[in-house]
């Protein structure tokens, strides 16, 4: 605990860091509003405020280091255990479901970006791979596809206007993580 709090204060001396964050509060807020209006549970919208905070900080993290730490997808797969055991204890009748869809978005999400690794050869890193593979685990079956689907469009959109505006080249590596943070987000706020 002590490891990230220093991280956060060294990361809060940047102008760039604490404009992010006040850009997610603000979003996090928004997100709370349209959570009650599709009417989740207590559960499910604590879920989704996790993983859209955990999701920034190794979106900020990516972008600044082109790294995603294993240490924070190993906390991302504790809690999420954590909270798939509260959410079959609560929804006994669905138990089965909630356990079936969350497997299923690990292997579905994780196997497809496993492939793309594979066929690429660095053109994705493995650090993605496993990120995508935890995300799966967050929200289901069901959701991972849009997830994905929305992640590999927003970066498809922002490469092209790149490309376009001469601010990227083709051989110029992205870090990924922020895009899986805007597919995540437009899913959620999608309602799905």
């Amino acid at each position: 605990m002590q490891q990230i709090v220093v991280w956060f204060r060294e990361q809060w001396t940047e102008k760039a860091f604490r404009g992010w964050t006040v850009f997610f509060v603000i979003l996090t807020f928004v997100m709370g509003g349209e959570f009650c209006l599709f009417q989740y549970g207590i559960l499910k919208s604590i879920r989704y405020l996790m993983l859209f905070w955990s999701l920034a900080l190794i979106a900020w993290a990516d972008q600044k280091s082109s790294r995603i730490s294993n240490r924070a997808l190993l906390y991302l797969l504790a809690v999420r255990t954590v909270l798939l055991a509260l959410e079959c204890l609560s929804y006994q009748e669905y138990w089965m479901s909630l356990m079936i869809s969350a497997g299923a978005g690990l292997v579905l999400s994780g196997g497809m970006f496993l492939i793309c690794y594979v066929i690429a050869r660095g053109g994705i890193g493995a650090g993605d791979v496993k990120l995508l593979a935890v995300l799966g685990y967050w929200v289901g079956g069901g959701a991972v596809f849009t997830v994905v689907f929305l992640t590999v469009l927003s970066a498809a959109v922002y490469s092209g206007i790149g490309l376009l505006l001469g601010k990227i080249s083709l051989k110029q590596e992205m870090p990924f993580a922020p895009f899986v943070l805007a597919g995540t987000v437009l899913t959620m706020m999608l309602g799905v």
